[in-house]
């Protein structure tokens, strides 16, 4: 046997997995303990379960407490001496208890006998045992008694461990359901289907939104009406697409075309589909696919390809240089002024995919740009100043480069894109300028906001010593350097697009965001600048803007809890005079009950109350005018559509707080969660109704015919237990006279669904034969059951009864063709005598008339005593029959 040691790891796992340890007492153990305890005459009965601890009472009958520590345990014994049973007789004799805290102090325990709780893989869980004070003996019939009632604690702990594992699956079944039905509803793609056989069109609600079509007229839509509405142009393709999908073996079909709108205007579609059933002939019969709406795309793809040239034109117009390389240096393309240079500089031009690197310019050159492209590989974007003096003739010039990284739709780095313009003339300007500003940066230094001069492209001319207290740099360290790379990154994007609004010649106000201070923290700046068209240069003023950050960042947070709070809760806020008349609704109400705050103006809340809780609500209610606050049990308000919804709520009396002046209610939707708590109450009572209580029998077998599960109802039906059935053949038990009749029933369930047997016969648990009248139904595929569900009922009385039927009806059949013959001869003689007397016209004598009429009288009795007879038999018949 397994799991002979109690800490063995696979037998506390099969007891964990019955996730019964710590539960509630249930009914159904409870009587297993008192009968338990009635068969063996004990006044304590328990259910032990035994894990490496403790063990633990899941029904204790005549015994207060629900477990005892390992150590006093009379159960464990049961595992560790691998035994089915243990009767210990007298506790002070046995020197495994003679010690035990149980024997020699309350409660004193004389006597134990426990029968193991034993899993189909054989794991011993623990005990059904029963308890004396007294030492006592056990009989035969007690000990199997006790033991029955063991195998029947195990099964019931299967199917609440059976019905757990089918509860959690339908739960994540319906998830999973739910899930399918928004990510189809979220792509929103169109699902379609196609019978060919009476050419119709089966559309998802996406698909008829997408093709823009009547929902009325979807079940009449045809080929021909859907070619009807496709582009001329794009009918031949169509076809083409079409025809190809329908020849077998099908091929996906994939095809875009334009499809007429109710508006007049055409809608790109791009359908998928494939043929998917066949008939005998290889001709298509059921074909499946999506649509997909790609008009947008259509017209983005259009509006890029014009994008595309007209920057084109823009970028190989520009005297400035723009290339780009790969991670390689080699070349991706460039315009045509930086092709200009190059075949200035080499003679030739480079080529697409040629080394940027050329040996007819300087090695120190070279390794200069080399660097400067592995700088913005590592480093991102960045722009260079270079200083170029041409000794031939005699001056110098100044040029600005700047580097920025590419990447694919992945994130994934492709190359770096160089842009290279001629800046001498701004540089020269602006030397000038800068000596000329020389004794306007002493006034700047006194300042307590930071004031500052930058170029066209961004470099800090001047700025003052404010910088210092604000953001940690000494003046020169920021001149030369340009703001963006100060900027906090999620602020460049938007500062650059300032820049450009500023250097269109708009004066900015107020303009936030945040600088990097040198020790690393984000500093809150407000800038106002302004461009000099003829100095070429921006003039800006900048405030540290920490405090107001911080006094708006509270604000904010109050401003959000109050919407989590109170506009977006799952809840109802109300705010009620003291009559109940509306003066504030959240916007909650319009998610939840479909109606708007602004609806509740002038309305009653006891108007949307059920008429069956106006009066329960109303006094709860009444009563917050002594109370601070009160709760209101359930009750059914109305919603938007007229439909009553099961609400709780929470009440506070804010009628003196001047801020509100009223009373507030908090009102929550339970409805949902009543109605799924009646329908599971109705589903456990039909479930023990039909099963456990009904008068019909319920079995699950396999496709041999073996039971792998019996309902309860077989002890009360057949006096056979359950248990008694498991591993046992449902033909075993079958008439021979019937056998082959519900055999060849039997397997017909292989390839219907469902086969109802008529009335058999089948051996009761005392030896006799009942008749039993039997619906079998095919749930092998089912992943819950595994198996064909077997429902026979007891129709023996049936049976007898139409047997009884039918001999009585031979009897009376019988009785009537034989008393036939009897009463035949009387009448026949009563009617000539009858006809005599009417054809006589008084031909007759008197006493011949008499002598007739004495016949027919004697005719008539005859007739009677004959009736008399029928009956008295057909009375005997019936007597008889019901005898039987």
């Amino acid at each position: 046997m397994k799991g002979r040691n109690i800490l063995d790891t696979n037998r506390l796992k099969a007891l964990i997995s019955f996730d019964v340890m710590d539960t509630n007492p249930e009914a159904i153990y409870d009587e297993i303990t008192s009968l338990a305890a009635s068969i063996c005459n004990t006044p304590v009965s328990l259910i032990s379960l035994v894990d490496d601890k403790r063990q633990f009472f899941k029904s204790h009958f005549g015994f207060e407490g629900n477990g005892t520590p390992l150590k006093e345990s009379f159960c464990k014994h049961v595992i560790t001496d691998d035994l089915d049973v243990l009767v210990v007789e007298d506790t002070h004799a046995d020197k495994r208890f003679q010690d035990n805290k149980l024997v020699t102090e309350d409660p004193n325990v004389g006597f134990y006998a426990g029968a193991s709780l034993t899993t189909a893989d054989g794991h011993r869980l623990g005990t059904l045992c029963v308890i004396d004070y007294e030492s006592r003996q056990l009989n035969e019939t007690q000990i199997d008694g006790l033991q029955t009632l063991a195998k029947q604690v195990v099964h019931l702990l299967e199917l609440r461990k059976a019905k757990k594992i089918e509860l959690d699956q339908k739960i994540e079944l319906e998830k999973k359901g739910r899930l399918l039905d928004n990510i189809v509803s979220a792509t929103g793609i169109g699902f379609w289907e196609r019978n060919f056989a009476n050419d119709t069109f089966t559309l998802n609600p996406q698909g008829i939104d997408i093709l823009g079509i009547d929902p009325n007229t979807v079940k009449n839509f045809t080929t021909d009406d859907w070619f009807k509405l496709i582009n001329p142009e794009d009918v031949a393709e169509v076809e083409k697409k079409m025809l190809q999908c329908l020849q077998y073996p099908s091929k996906d079909c994939s095809v875009q075309y334009r499809f007429l709108q109710k508006n007049g205007e055409f809608k790109w579609i791009h359908e998928k589909g494939k043929v998917l059933k066949w008939n005998e002939a290889k001709e298509p019969l059921v074909m499946y696919g999506t649509l997909q709406d790609i008009t947008e795309k259509k017209n983005f793809t259009t509006e890029l390809h014009r994008v595309k040239n007209n920057q084109e034109a823009m970028i190989n117009s520009t005297r400035d240089l723009m290339w780009s390389i790969d991670l390689d240096f080699k070349l991706i393309t460039a315009n045509t002024a930086f092709h200009e240079l190059i075949k200035k500089i080499q003679g030739e031009p480079f080529n697409e995919g040629d080394s940027v690197f050329s040996t007819s310019v300087p090695s120190s050159i070279t390794e200069k740009w080399k660097s400067y492209y592995t700088k913005a590989i590592k480093t991102g974007s960045f722009s260079v100043k270079q200083k170029i003096q041409d000794p031939s003739k005699f001056w110098t010039t100044y040029g600005l480069t700047s580097f920025d990284l590419m990447y694919n739709k992945e994130g994934e780095k492709i190359g770096i894109t160089c842009f290279s313009k001629d800046i001498t003339s701004e540089i020269l300007s602006q030397q000038v300028l800068l000596s000329a500003k020389e004794e306007m940066q002493k006034i700047m230094d006194t300042s307590l906001d930071i004031i500052c001069t930058l170029d066209e492209e961004g470099y800090f001319l001047s700025i003052n010593r404010a910088v210092e207290d604000i953001w940690g740099y000494a003046p020169k360290d920021i001149i030369g350097t340009r703001y963006n790379e100060l900027i906090h990154e999620e602020d460049i994007i938007s500062t650059e697009e300032n820049a450009e609004f500023v250097l269109s010649g708009n004066k900015v106000v107020n303009f936030e965001n945040r600088y990097v201070h040198r020790d690393g923290h984000a500093v809150p700046m407000l800038w106002s600048s302004n461009w000099d068209e003829k100095d070429r240069v921006y003039y800006c003023i900048a405030r540290d803007n920490t405090e107001k950050k911080k006094a708006e960042l509270q604000l904010e947070n109050s401003e959000r809890r109050f919407k989590t709070l109170v506009q977006e809760s799952s809840d109802i806020i109300t705010i009620l005079d003291a009559e109940g008349n509306f003066k504030y609704v959240s916007p909650s109400s319009t998610r939840v009950i479909q109606i708007s705050p602004e609806e509740f103006e002038g309305q009653n809340a006891f108007d949307y109350i059920h008429p069956d809780d106006l009066e329960r609500v109303k006094t709860q209610f009444n009563k917050i005018t002594q109370n601070s606050s009160i709760k209101i049990e359930p009750f059914r308000f109305k919603n938007k559509l007229g439909e009553w919804r099961w609400f709780v709520a929470n009440v506070s009396n804010q009628i003196h707080e001047p801020s509100i002046q009223g009373v507030i209610i908090t009102s929550r939707d339970i409805n949902d969660t009543r109605i799924a708590k009646e329908q599971l109450e109705q589903s456990e009572r039909r479930y023990k109704t039909l099963v456990q209580e009904g008068s019909d029998m319920i079995c699950i077998m396999d496709e041999n015919a073996n039971f792998t599960y019996a309902s309860p109802t077989s002890t009360k039906i057949l006096n056979i237990t359950p248990e008694q059935f498991m591993g046992t053949n449902a033909f075993d038990y079958v008439h021979p006279d019937d056998y082959n009749i519900v055999f060849n029933e039997f397997i017909k369930i292989l390839k219907v669904n469902q086969v109802a047997i008529k009335p058999f016969r089948f051996k009761h648990g005392d030896g006799h034969w009942i008749w039993l009248e039997t619906i079998v139904t095919n749930k092998i595929d089912e992943p819950s059951l595994k198996g064909i569900v077997v429902n026979s009922k007891d129709v023996t009385t049936k049976v007898q009864h139409l047997n009884a039927i039918e001999e009585q009806n031979a009897q009376l059949k019988k009785i009537a063709w034989t008393q036939s013959h009897i009463v035949r001869a009387p009448v026949a003689r009563l009617m000539g005598l009858v006809d005599l007397l009417r054809d006589d016209k008084e031909k007759l004598k008197l006493e011949e008339r008499e002598q007739i009429l004495n016949y027919i009288i004697t005719s008539a009795d005859e007739i009677d005593n004959v009736i008399k007879d029928i009956v008295d038999n057909t009375i005997n018949a019936i007597d008889l029959d019901e005898n039987k």
